[in-house]
């Protein structure tokens, strides 16, 4: 959690002033990894974890608490298409 933390800092969240939860960051941080080297067809970061982290504030930026909404849609696009 410390390393969410210190890479909020680097990218320029306060978090004493921000709407932003660490836990939500730190959620972010593990789903935006997908836009790295595990799958190298979607790979633009490719692993770097500023670019990582910016994609995870420019999502909360739109939702504070945009991947909590994701897990939840997730998990019900999951069951919708397991009977499919």
């Amino acid at each position: 959690m410390e390393d969410a933390r210190r890479l909020g800092e680097i990218i320029g969240i306060d978090w004493t002033g921000s709407r932003f939860d660490i836990d939500e960051f730190h959620m972010g941080l593990q789903v935006e990894l997908e836009h790295g080297r595990r799958d190298p067809e979607t790979n633009v970061t490719d692993d770097d974890r500023t670019l990582t982290a910016k994609i995870a504030r420019a999502h909360m930026n739109e939702f504070p608490d945009y991947y909590t909404r994701l897990a939840r849609m997730e998990a019900d696009a999951e069951r919708f298409w397991k009977h499919r």
